[in-house]
């Protein structure tokens, strides 16, 4: 019996750290995939170091996040079931779990061989970040979106100072559109729900209307399939990597569409990760991108 409880613990600590949400951290990989130095094997190794300290470090802001939501997290439908919203971990567990997951991220930090006092500065950065939002600014209309297109922008940043790569005005640009684009369609999702069921899992919800967030988002998907044509067409681009990269355009296209269909017509889950995880067209869509952009650029 104790070894069922002590293996429902453990397995109750893994999912509050949240695993699923790590795929996140790939975008710490994009500097060096954009920047065509994917093969080069000691940059890949230090980004492969930093991917695994933010993925603890990362962990560790969402359990301090669901620690301050477990009253919000039992009135949300899928949130319940989070380890502390269903009480399988104790506040006081969950804490020094978050502790701990800060200590080891700062562990396989330490192993990074370049850039250590930017990775701790953007680390901190990040925490600071995530803890402001938690504690207050995910309560503020529209500043609350940003603040987590911001933590992508400090995710690339971190990946571009450990790849020793010269960040790309087009891939900030756009990397943060995307993230607005995303943490929009998150907040629409809360919305559906508390008109559906009449419970509030986010606070600021009642500053937004779904003919509101329907606009945001077609304003968005818009700007990204524009910027990214663009992008495709610079000259700059073109010169340094391959002048048939409007042929990616496309799979871009595809994929908004199918995001905003999922959203807007299945009215699914909205959660990126959970979408990008399940669904098939979807992955197909990443997957064509991802082989006829390295293809061209390789």
């Amino acid at each position: 019996m104790k070894d069922i409880q002590s293996t429902g613990k453990v397995k109750a600590l893994f999912l509050l750290m949240r695993p699923s949400q790590w795929v996140k951290n790939i975008i710490l990989f994009l500097p060096m995939f954009f920047a065509q130095e994917i093969g080069d094997a000691d940059r890949l190794q230090n980004v492969a170091i930093l991917f695994a300290g933010f993925c603890l470090l990362t962990s560790g802001v969402y359990v301090f996040n669901d620690l301050m939501d477990a009253g919000e997290d039992r009135l949300h439908p899928a949130k319940q079931f989070r380890p502390i919203a269903s009480r399988k971990v104790s506040p006081m567990a969950a804490l020094v779990f978050m502790f701990l997951l800060y200590g080891m991220s700062a562990f396989c930090f330490s192993f990074m061989h370049t850039s250590n006092n930017q990775i701790w500065l953007l680390s901190g950065g990040y925490i600071l970040l995530n803890l402001a939002y938690t504690l207050y600014l995910k309560q503020v209309q529209i500043i609350d979106a940003m603040i987590v297109a911001c933590g992508f922008i400090i995710r690339l940043e971190a990946g571009a100072v450990a790849g020793e790569i010269e960040l790309s005005h087009w891939l900030i640009i756009m990397t943060f559109i995307l993230s607005l684009f995303l943490a929009f369609a998150k907040r629409r999702d809360d919305l559906r729900n508390f008109m559906e069921t009449g419970q509030i899992s986010r606070k600021n919800i009642t500053g937004y209307t779904i003919d509101y967030l329907n606009v945001i988002l077609s304003f968005l998907s818009s700007i990204i399939a524009v910027t990214y044509i663009l992008y495709t067409l610079s000259p700059e681009v073109m010169s340094r990597s391959s002048e048939y990269l409007y042929a990616t355009v496309p799979f871009v296209l595809a994929g908004i569409m199918r995001y905003l269909q999922i959203i807007l017509v299945e009215k699914s889950n909205c959660n990126p990760t959970d979408i990008l995880l399940q669904d098939r067209t979807l992955q197909l869509t990443v997957a064509g991108w991802f082989i006829v952009f390295a293809l061209l650029i390789y």
